[in-house]
């Protein structure tokens, strides 16, 4: 759309996860520290066409808007083809019959 004539284009995207608490206490969470991107772009383009270039595509990335600002989450079980309540049941593991 903005007819930009690049040469090459490299995105180093990361992600910092971490997990925190016990899947044996049911107590474990999964948490993102942060995101970096870094793009690099080889071009003979005017800077100010390169930077709305990399403005839009922030603008319209799925991923980066998902993780800027918290959406709520649906989730939902089967059990063999049929739902699974998980709020009726903790989220601490029971024991496994026959093992010490």
């Amino acid at each position: 759309m903005l007819d930009v004539k690049l040469r090459k284009i490299r995105v180093d995207a990361r992600i910092e996860w971490y997990s925190e608490g016990s899947v044996l206490a049911g107590t474990i969470a999964s948490k993102c520290r942060g995101v970096r991107s870094h793009v690099e772009v080889e071009s003979d383009d005017d800077p100010a066409l390169i930077a709305a270039l990399i403005h839009n595509a922030r603008g319209g990335c799925y991923a980066e808007a998902a993780l800027a600002e918290p959406v709520p989450i649906e989730a939902s079980a089967a059990l063999n083809g049929e739902p699974l309540d998980l709020e009726a049941h903790p989220k601490k593991p029971p024991r496994r019959r026959g093992r010490s």
